[in-house]
């Protein structure tokens, strides 16, 4: 081997190992690659952006640290926001030292976002407590289009509420919802109960005891009037009456993955709910639904239907064989809650929030899994640099039998 032949191998083992550091540091960094004018965002994101102005000029109050690690994620995580509209402002209030403003607020964890107008004669204001793309420009769509429409949670017939706290109950996704906007109201099902126009959306949370004919009847003629379903089933559960009514048809409990009961679910079935939607969701124990004319945006890896969503000629029909992923116990399990509010979006019409893409930057170069990065670390950091010493030791071992 000769000197300038070491020097090649010397200059690619050098090169390698810069290259694999620096992709090291791209992914522990969440650095993005910016191209063009959107600085990696999407399209509508973008021209939402550009709508912020004057009276629409917003203020995002981030509760966090100022020296956390936190925070200076955020700060980077806003630069492409601020290079396409400048006017954007960024404020970080320490949860420390503000406890009267965490309460007011309702922040229940560091780095959590309230969005409002930086015009504070308007007091709508948005919490996020995501980091994506597709939640700030959700979060700004339900603070500009600012509409008057209620969603009910129905109660008694043995139905989980939001007033309940425990594991099973709903507390947790009333404090959700409201915190992304939707007014939200609680009714005890009754068909004297004549509901108002702005009441846009039905949620019927496991009803256990059986409806009365004329109970279902009364529901459905809500949705003939334009007021959505989203009814959440679940296996101990059994409505035939209501069942009939819809054309539904309920199946045997569903094993989620295998011979799993309760898995996280990662692939999804092609419906405007689901579009880039790349976020897995955990679902505790569910049965099979079957719905002629249905769309199924939920499904196990058998393809038994979990969930299925429906356009009436007047309102929208979503029925979910598994009520327990939104109780307390799952909603902040893996991205359940970013689920549940699409499937609001879409029963209210506002298709608008659903298909923004969930990562920051769609044309970033670079985009390394947990395994992808173990992989190339191990090539690039282990199998080439011993692939080059093997060389060497072979080399010298050749000259020391030479001499």
């Amino acid at each position: 081997m000769t000197f300038n032949t070491i020097k090649l191998y010397l200059g690619v083992f050098v090169a390698t190992s810069i290259l694999s550091l620096f992709f090291v540091f791209v992914e522990k960094q969440n650095l993005q690659f910016e191209l063009g004018d959107s600085k990696g965002l999407s399209e509508k994101t973008v021209h939402l952006l550009k709508q912020l102005k004057d009276d629409k000029q917003v203020v995002f109050t981030v509760f966090s640290r100022q020296d956390s690690i936190i925070t200076n994620k955020i700060k980077k995580f806003f630069y492409p926001f601020k290079a396409i509209n400048p006017s954007l402002k960024i404020e970080f209030v320490d949860p420390t030292t503000n406890p009267s403003d965490v309460k007011k607020y309702g922040i229940t964890m560091q780095g959590e976002m309230v969005v409002s107008f930086q015009d504070q004669s308007q007091l709508k204001k948005i919490n996020v407590t995501e980091l994506s793309e597709s939640a700030i420009s959700n979060s700004l769509l339900r603070l500009i289009n600012q509409t008057d429409e209620w969603v009910v949670f129905a109660e008694n017939f043995g139905m989980k509420t939001i007033g309940d706290e425990s594991d099973t109950g709903l507390s947790q996704l009333l404090i959700q919802l409201k915190k992304n906007g939707f007014n939200i109201a609680r009714m005890s099902l009754n068909n004297s109960i004549v509901l108002p126009e702005n009441v846009k959306l039905l949620i019927l949370a496991k009803p256990v005891e059986i409806l009365s004919s004329e109970m279902v009847g009364y529901i459905t003629q809500l949705m003939e009037n334009g007021m959505s379903l989203l009814w959440l089933d679940d296996v101990d559960a059994n409505q035939v009456s209501l069942e009939l009514a819809l054309g539904s048809l309920s199946g045997d409990k569903v094993m989620i993955e295998g011979e799993k009961s309760s898995a996280y679910l990662s692939k999804f079935p092609q419906h405007a709910i689901t579009q880039n939607f790349n976020q897995p969701i955990f679902i505790a124990e569910a049965k099979e639904i079957v719905l002629d004319g249905a769309d199924v945006f939920i499904a196990n890896d058998n393809n038994k239907t979990i969930a299925v969503a429906q356009q009436l000629s007047k309102s929208r029909l979503i029925i979910v064989g598994d009520s327990d992923f939104v109780s307390n116990q799952y909603l902040k399990a893996a991205a359940n809650k970013s689920m549940i509010e699409r499937m609001v979006d879409w029963l209210l019409y506002h298709d608008n929030r659903i298909n923004i893409p969930v990562q920051i930057n769609q044309n970033t170069q670079l985009f390394l899994t947990q395994t992808q990065l173990i992989v190339m670390s191990v090539v690039l950091l282990l199998l080439i640099p011993l692939f080059f010493l093997f060389m060497a030791f072979k080399w010298w071992r050749k000259n020391c039998a030479q001499s």
